[in-house]
């Protein structure tokens, strides 16, 4: 988050109507995981110190976003009360709800203690159980994220492959059946 979304944010926020605040604007960057987005701003070059600078340019929703544009002197990770993807007036995208908590930050090493705590928060946060096939069975693990990540075109045309492939078995079943008949 640049400089001005951040010292809005904060304002917001410090005023206590983060609950009355909701942008109804959608952005191309979606949710992440709480330590791997302060992890992320620690070590991404653009969002890392105020000197950065983009390396590419960017349209967003119509407005082009030039490269070499700055990031500013201030940076901001956001937590939300909630997200969803959706179909805007201007183009489909990730709309978020309520924001909860602002952590603002200059330099990416200025994050370090946050990301301490949020990793040891996710370390308390594991002790409890898990389901058996994510720790004992990779393989299923792995069939389980293949299968979440097909595309509605791979899905269709291995569900094609299934029935072609039935359909020569049954045409061999009956092809032998007739020789037998046939003896």
């Amino acid at each position: 988050m640049d400089t001005e979304e951040t010292e809005m944010l904060a304002e917001v926020l410090s005023r206590g109507v983060g609950d009355k605040f909701l942008n109804m604007a959608p952005t191309q960057e979606g949710p992440g995981h709480r330590s791997c987005m302060i992890y992320s701003a620690m070590v991404c070059p653009f969002l890392g110190g105020p000197e950065a600078r983009r390396g590419q340019g960017a349209n967003s929703y119509g407005e082009e976003i030039p490269s070499g544009e700055a990031r500013g002197h201030k940076g901001g990770i956001v937590a939300y009360d909630s997200c969803e993807f959706r179909e805007t007036p201007v183009g489909s995208g990730c709309v978020y709800g309520h924001p909860l908590e602002l952590l603002e930050y200059e330099r990416g090493e200025d994050l370090l203690d946050a990301l301490k705590e949020a990793v040891d928060a996710d370390t308390e946060a594991l002790t409890g159980t898990c389901p058996p096939w994510l720790l004992d069975d990779e393989t299923a693990v792995e069939a389980a994220f293949l299968l979440a990540m097909r595309t509605p075109e791979e899905t269709a045309r291995l569900k094609a492959q299934r029935r072609m492939a039935e359909a020569r078995r049954k045409r061999q079943k009956q092809a032998k059946a007739s020789r037998r008949r046939n003896r």
